[in-house]
């Protein structure tokens, strides 16, 4: 999955103040995609970098945990992940949602 630009409504996603200042891209829980890559690609693409050129998502949030909490709606079915990232902070909802904010000083 290629992370896009989506307009976020409030009714969509669980933290809309985060949202609607950020670059958003959605997931899909039943994609072949788990979740931690879409963060990594989200990221990528909000900051136009290349996402080999970030550094490894388990320095800032383990991927294997990220992926189990967004993919197993019994063990996670509402609410938001928010952590630091490649100098962004980054939230993803359970809603099937990650908003990027680059931050300015790191």
């Amino acid at each position: 999955m290629n992370p896009r630009d989506y307009p976020m409504q409030e009714n969509d996603d669980l933290c809309p103040d985060i949202a609607s200042k950020a670059y958003t891209s959605k997931f899909a829980r039943e994609s072949d995609t788990p979740p931690s890559i879409c963060v990594v690609e989200a990221v990528a693409e909000a900051i136009e970098t290349d996402p080999k050129d970030l550094q490894p998502l388990y320095e800032s949030i383990d991927p294997d945990a990220l992926n189990i909490l967004l993919e197993s709606p019994h063990q996670f079915n509402r609410g938001c992940i928010t952590f630091r990232f490649a100098g962004c902070n980054v939230t993803v909802s359970t809603d099937e949602w990650i908003a990027v904010l680059p931050r300015v000083n790191d």
